[in-house]
């Protein structure tokens, strides 16, 4: 008589550390995950090196961004969208130990803007976020990418380049802005150059302070405003940069009167909405006020006189987000020049590293941000 045999098979996964969390629900932990749990978007193998925490990190966290969900099918979402990693094995154009940084956003493959690699301007809004909403993040020990979202990191710049990633939507936001002064016939100084036209920051923050940083390597002259005297750090950046501050504690009547009218106008502040109502009488003729910062209450109107003033005077309100891999690649640009330009400010970028392997630290810098915190690195050991 003849018996059948059954071989079961048990296919194992191995299994990798990860930050992970679980819109909109607050909270966040370090876990094992196995590797098939986590989304995966190509060839490159990476292992990651560094993570920065930024303010969209500690929103998710925290559990205030409604905006972040889970990867379809799945309970949890991969932390992390500013990464370096260093690829294990050579593919698709990439060496092995190159250094490499993800571009966080990926396009809906359906609208132009998308197929062109320019889901900053997707027409659907069905774009995804690494780490943010849609697909998992870079918290993680390791992931395979598609090189079209990867970019070379210098090892000379191994110790700011996660910086990249924020500075990237930076320099978006900055081109954007040029772009659009086009429509101004003359917007150059009588140099040539831009050294005439003046800039408000509002908000000395790590966003502010890269705004401030771009704008003065492009030769603006650069107010920063915030509602007390500056810190010991910024004071640094201030004086090494030839920066001017405005304490705004008291409102703006003062700076109006002082300095007059501005060009441009940042608000990185990602405070109430109602400061926007405060600075727009120091938007100049042909000036654009740009909008960066989040808000996170309040809100802003014109009345008829404001609104004529801005018909009157070509004045221009508009929105600014997220880079892509062309600013990505600009974004190093300027963190390389800035260590000879700004070699003190270029080393206060980093206020500290965390070792992932000091979990109540780590958890505690994503809940938290820091006194004097301009950008904190997460290490992977």
């Amino acid at each position: 008589m003849r018996h059948k045999v059954y071989i079961l098979v048990i296919l194992t996964y191995p299994l990798m550390k990860a930050i992970i969390v679980k819109p909109p629900n607050p909270g966040v932990e370090i876990t094992e995950i196995n590797e098939n749990e986590a989304n995966n978007y190509g060839k490159v193998k990476i292992r990651t090196l560094y993570n920065g925490i930024c303010g969209t990190d500690r929103e998710i966290v925290n559990g205030k961004l409604t905006l972040s969900n889970l990867p379809k099918g799945k309970n949890f979402l991969i932390l992390g969208h500013e990464a370096i990693g260093v690829v294990e094995e050579p593919c698709c154009g990439f060496s092995q130990g190159d250094l490499v940084m993800p571009v966080n956003r990926r396009g809906c493959g359906v609208c132009r803007n998308c197929l062109i690699g320019r889901p900053d301007f997707c027409e659907t809004g069905q774009f995804v976020e690494a780490g943010i909403h849609g697909i998992d993040g870079f918290m993680r020990e390791e992931w395979y990418d598609d090189p079209r979202y990867l970019v070379r990191i210098p090892k000379t710049l191994e110790d700011i380049g996660i910086l990249a990633q924020p500075l990237a939507d930076i320099e978006k936001s900055i081109e954007e802005i040029l772009n659009i002064q086009k429509r101004v016939p003359v917007w150059s100084c009588d140099d040539g150059t831009l050294n005439c036209r003046k800039a408000l920051i509002i908000g000395t923050g790590p966003i502010g302070i890269l705004f401030t940083l771009v704008l003065r390597t492009t030769g603006l002259e650069v107010w920063m405003a915030n509602r007390r005297e500056p810190t010991e750090i910024e004071q640094t950046f201030i004086e090494e940069t030839n920066t001017n501050y405005f304490n705004s504690s008291n409102g703006y009547d003062k700076l109006k009167e002082s300095v007059g009218k501005f060009d441009l106008i940042i608000d990185a502040t990602g405070a109430d909405a109602g400061i926007i109502k405060q600075v727009i009488p120091l938007l100049g003729r042909n000036g654009v006020l740009g909008l960066f910062g989040f808000p996170i209450s309040g809100s802003f109107s014109m009345d008829f006189n404001a609104i004529q003033d801005a018909i009157h005077a070509n004045k221009v309100i508009v929105g600014l987000v997220n880079g892509q891999k062309p600013h990505f690649q600009q974004a190093l640009v300027h963190l390389a020049s800035w260590k000879t330009l700004y070699p003190k400010s270029s080393r206060l970028l980093i206020t500290r590293t965390v070792s992932i392997n000091d979990e109540k630290e780590v958890l505690k810098v994503l809940k938290e941000k820091e006194h004097g915190e301009i950008k904190i690195k997460i290490v992977w050991e």
